[in-house]
């Protein structure tokens, strides 16, 4: 079988939906079949060791369908022809349901080629609040509503994301349910790396304190910017912590909230790979930093999957986080985690309290997050 996987960003850009693309075009080369990442990225100065093709289109075809539709739209299928002709796609998925997949469908329709969408977060989901999601347009949402059912099939991450194509009117059985996953024995291993560990608590100056965690990149709908504040009242509450942040984008909360130092927050970009694969998420040095916390907290607005919460029931770790949609899919409040309300800061100091002195109920959540990623 030969696939392709169209996606608006992938190398050198890595997330989610790039590692996931990734695997499984890797696992696919490994069953014997043929697989094409196709982006509309920028091409990088060179490419990495893939054991797939890997085509770069023009870099501003997505900034065309969004200016200029009708151009955009006769631009794309001509490459999606082109590309067709050449290698003879048995199936095509694409990742990123707007622009991509709105002006794709019809193509593939036409040309009778098997299509699947995997919307992964503000194609999909709308949060007002936040000016979240490209259906917050009324134009957009019309497109969406008429391309995405076209999909001969629909990948979904979680139950929130299957119940939005539901309500665009998409039929049940077009719907699959196909979460992200992490690689539980990494973590494990990383566990007992003691020597590791300790190099990791020295490096954030990690002597008596709790260390608190919280990674992710830096984006309105994560909810950092309401860090400090939370930081402030558990230190109203008497509890000694540094609070690490570490993803791309963070150290722009310092800048925003200067009250960070004295609140002892650090926020952290420095986490590579360090092993030549740009692929390997989370980088082992991210993995030390789980494995030395003593909770992981998100205080998120909305998640279509929640791929750090994943990553911190993998390492062992009690999850205070909030009821956002998304989340509620991955956490079981009091089970693998505790859920607060969205914005409810006295709240949430008070939970990492509890997780933080209640040494027994603190391993129970522990317990129950290892054991959930292992079956997930």
């Amino acid at each position: 079988m030969k696939i392709a996987h169209l996606i608006a960003q992938f190398y050198p850009h890595i997330g989610g939906a790039e590692i996931c693309i990734h695997n499984i075009c890797k696992t696919m080369k490994e069953s014997g079949h043929e697989a094409t990442v196709i982006t509309t990225t920028a091409p990088p100065s060179s490419n990495p060791e893939l054991p797939y093709e890997l085509i770069y289109l023009w870099k501003r075809t997505c900034g065309l369908l969004r200016k200029l539709p009708f151009a955009g739209k006769l631009y794309l299928e001509d490459c999606l022809e082109e590309l067709q002709n050449r290698h003879k796609f048995d199936i095509w998925q694409i990742t990123m349901g707007y622009p991509l997949g709105v002006y794709a469908v019809d193509f593939f329709k036409k040309k009778k080629i098997p299509c699947i969408l995997r919307c992964c977060g503000e194609d999909i989901q709308r949060i007002p609040e936040i000016n979240y999601g490209y259906r917050l347009n009324p134009k957009i949402n019309v497109l969406a509503e008429k391309a995405y059912p076209k999909f001969d099939g629909l990948v979904a991450l979680t139950p929130t994301v299957k119940n939005e194509y539901l309500q665009m009117g998409i039929s049940e059985d077009k719907i699959k349910i196909i979460p992200n996953g992490a690689d539980c024995r990494k973590f494990q291993k990383i566990s007992s790396d003691y020597a590791s560990i300790a190099k990791m608590k020295e490096k954030f100056n990690v002597k008596t304190e709790k260390l608190i965690l919280t990674t992710g990149r830096y984006h309105i709908k994560k909810g950092f910017d309401f860090i400090p504040e939370i930081a402030r009242r558990l230190k109203q509450l008497n509890e000694n912590f540094i609070w690490v942040i570490a993803g791309p984008g963070v150290k722009q909360l310092m800048e925003k909230f200067p009250e960070c130092e004295e609140l002892n927050i650090i926020c952290t970009e420095d986490f590579s790979s360090g092993n030549g694969d740009a692929f390997s998420l989370p980088p082992e040095s991210l993995m030390n930093l789980y494995a030395a916390a003593d909770i992981f907290v998100l205080p998120t607005l909305v998640e279509t999957f929640g791929m750090v919460l994943v990553e911190a029931m993998a390492a062992g770790l009690p999850i205070v986080t909030t009821d956002a949609p998304g989340v509620c899919d991955v956490i079981d409040g009091d089970f693998n985690g505790i859920k607060v309300p969205v914005k409810d800061h006295d709240a949430m100091a008070k939970k990492i309290m509890k997780v933080l002195t209640d040494k027994n109920f603190s391993s129970k959540l522990s317990e129950n997050a290892l054991k959930t990623a292992t079956e997930k």
